[in-house]
């Protein structure tokens, strides 16, 4: 959703959204360093098997865990309007 930018404020990266170019202060999302790379894939589209196997060769981590996690996030942004799931 272009209404959301991400920034890197000293050590913490967030997700901020814009209306109107004023930003809601009181929705800003803190990201770790999976959420921010799987944010910055993001900004084209991609399918969820990419993404998963996107992690899984950025990060050591298990591939059924990586599937849950990304699932899981990927659902948190959609409920907030962050991103939007395509068919």
């Amino acid at each position: 959703n272009p209404d959301y930018i991400f920034r890197k404020i000293v050590d913490e990266l967030v997700l901020v959204p814009i209306h109107k170019d004023v930003a809601d202060m009181d929705s800003i999302y803190s990201l770790n360093d999976v959420g921010a790379f799987i944010w910055e894939l993001l900004s084209k589209p991609i399918n969820v098997e990419e993404l998963n196997q996107a992690v899984l060769n950025e990060f050591d981590a298990k591939a059924d865990q990586v599937n849950e996690d990304v699932e899981n996030f990927i659902s948190e942004l959609s409920e907030f309007g962050a991103v939007v799931r395509s068919e």
